[in-house]
């Protein structure tokens, strides 16, 4: 019956390891000569890489729909949800458009008019959810035509 051993370890005062005690002298010399932590991200990274290791994971990159220079890590959220050069749909024509047209656009096109074939009025695109779930079909003899 095989016992394990309890060999004790030491820390590597370089990469902050957990290093069996009679391999201390050889591994610190190893990663002392061949590793660099990163001062962002706390990884152990061998110095030959450590510029690409910043390149490739914390410098800053520029969003390629409006230029804006953000991390990396929020790159993808930004895209997706909060760069204003996103694509986005008009609710009214889906129409594709930049978010930052958006607003303007459909200020326009939601004044935009379609006949009601329920009651024969012409409804504004902006109310039309709203005409459709209360309309009973009838021409509304309440409010004088505008014609």
């Amino acid at each position: 019956m095989a016992v394990a051993s309890e060999e004790s370890t030491s820390i590597c005062s370089h990469c902050d390891r957990a290093i069996p005690s009679s391999n201390i002298d050889l591994h610190y010399a190893h990663c002392f000569r061949n590793l660099k932590k990163c001062k962002i991200c706390g990884d152990m990274v061998p110095k030959k890489h450590a510029e690409e290791h910043f390149l490739n994971t914390h410098a800053p990159v520029a969003c390629s729909l409006c230029s804006e220079t953000m991390e990396r890590e929020i790159l993808a959220v930004h895209k997706g949800e909060n760069c204003p050069q996103r694509i986005v749909t008009c609710e009214f024509c889906e129409f594709p458009l930049p978010a930052v047209d958006l607003a303007e656009h459909q200020e326009v096109c939601g004044n935009r008019t379609e006949l009601c074939h329920m009651c024969n009025r012409y409804i504004r695109l902006r109310e039309r959810y709203n005409h459709e779930s209360r309309c009973t079909g009838l021409p509304d003899t309440t409010v004088e035509s505008s014609r």
